[in-house]
């Protein structure tokens, strides 16, 4: 087994994707922690093949959002492809959801960031192709992260090959989080709120209107993410809305103080005055 390519240091083999042979890894030259994936043979069998790839992958690392997983460098050593990519630790978003819902406010931030990413991506001309909550990285910081974003394509992933395929994605995962399930595939999908009843109905148009193709559909990644910011609002509002009064202890506390002392006080006044009062 390798122990190292080009200026990567290989530190622990950590299993195959559709993409090849992933590892975690030691940039020596700029000293950070990076995920090495060696591409599969199959995926670059001739001369046209590896060439279009290695184009889509330098398209790919031209990628630059907060939410997609950075690609570092797409390097070919001796006939051996890699690519360096950004090491994200996190859980997968399916293991989170682990077939519960989320809280609505947590699955409607880590759609919006999805969102962002996606509109990001559309606009410099990349589709996804493979949206799903086992494909995007919640980070030790709470953040969602698309990896391998540009080669759900290249691995006949989805068929999402659109913005709109890549938006009724979106759709799904949420409908996933909301729920604790993705909806059935080929069949309408209910309405996320007569399944978690604690969902308020609002949810229920936004994700319809990304799962849909109709006339009525979210017709962009970034109107989504807008959507999404706004029903967020619209539902933080409500909740400051119905929170009970605080209570402001410490004046409370202070009063109560004051009274006790004033009591003391009053005790100490009436025995004096029951003292003078019985003397000879």
């Amino acid at each position: 087994m390798l122990e190292a390519i080009g200026q990567y240091r290989i530190l622990e083999w950590v299993g195959a994707g559709g993409l090849g042979e992933t590892c975690r890894a030691r940039d020596t030259r700029h000293g950070r922690t990076v995920a090495l994936t060696v591409v599969s043979d199959d995926l670059i069998a001739d001369a046209d093949q590896r060439r279009r790839f290695l184009a889509d992958a330098e398209r790919a690392a031209a990628l630059s959002h907060p939410n997609i997983a950075a690609l570092y460098e797409v390097g070919d050593q001796d006939g051996l492809v890699y690519l360096a990519k950004e090491f994200v630790p996190g859980q997968s978003l399916g293991t989170i959801i682990g077939g519960h819902p989320l809280n609505t406010r947590r699955a409607l931030s880590y759609a919006t960031q999805i969102a962002d990413a996606l509109a990001d991506a559309h606009a410099y001309g990349m589709l996804h192709g493979d949206i799903r909550a086992e494909h995007i990285v919640i980070t030790t910081k709470g953040n969602a992260k698309i990896p391998d974003f540009g080669f759900a394509q290249w691995l006949g992933k989805g068929g999402a090959a659109d913005e709109p395929g890549d938006l009724r994605a979106l759709g799904a995962v949420l409908f996933h989080m909301l729920t604790g399930n993705p909806p059935v595939a080929g069949w309408p999908a209910p309405p996320p709120s007569t399944i978690n009843r604690n969902l308020p109905k609002e949810v229920d148009s936004i994700v319809a209107r990304l799962l849909t193709s109709g006339a009525e559909a979210v017709h962009s990644a970034a109107a989504a993410a807008a959507e999404l910011r706004s029903l967020s609002a619209v539902l933080d509002t409500r909740a400051k809305r119905t929170e009970p009064p605080k209570v402001d202890v410490v004046r409370k506390s202070g009063s109560s103080k004051r009274g006790l002392i004033l009591v003391l006080l009053a005790v100490l006044l009436a025995a004096g005055l029951i003292w003078v009062a019985a003397r000879p």
